[in-house]
């Protein structure tokens, strides 16, 4: 085994401990492990491991548009907190319909993966609003110069 192995892990359905997939009982309460099952809910676990990372980055960069929005009024870096604040208002709301397109048909009972759910809907959603707003804003200034 390398260090770049992979340790696959999931919950044992015994006594919801978390064990390695390849083990052949449960070493909590040794229950037997069936390997089909253990596998596949191991690779449930690393869905589910993923979409929590992906909500975690996706709130942070929530959190950094308000940042880069604040910035904009700071005179000497405020065409850097503009240029943050439009990027970012781009790339959360993809993030968070990337999100949504590779993890939303995850079935499961983790706490964590619907804390994530929630995160990616509360942050994704005011977000894309302010997007449309923004583009509609900058259409509307477009026409009114073109007339």
């Amino acid at each position: 085994m390398s260090v770049f192995d992979e340790v696959r892990v999931f919950q044992c359905p015994n006594c919801n401990e978390t064990i390695d997939a390849s083990a052949q009982q449960c070493r909590f309460c040794s229950a037997p492990v069936d390997a089909r099952a253990a596998q596949a809910a191991a690779d449930v676990m690393v869905k589910v491991n993923q979409a929590c990372s992906d909500a975690s980055y996706l709130k942070t960069a929530g959190g950094a548009i308000l940042v880069a929005f604040v910035f904009r009024f700071v005179p000497i870096v405020s065409g850097l907190g503009s240029l943050a604040f439009l990027v970012l208002l781009v790339a959360v709301p993809a993030m968070a319909i990337r999100w949504w397109i590779k993890f939303s048909g995850i079935v499961t009972d983790e706490t964590d993966f619907h804390r994530a759910r929630r995160t990616v809907a509360a942050i994704g959603i005011p977000v894309s609003l302010v997007l449309v707003i923004v583009l509609l804003l900058f259409v509307v200034g477009i026409r009114s110069i073109l007339r």
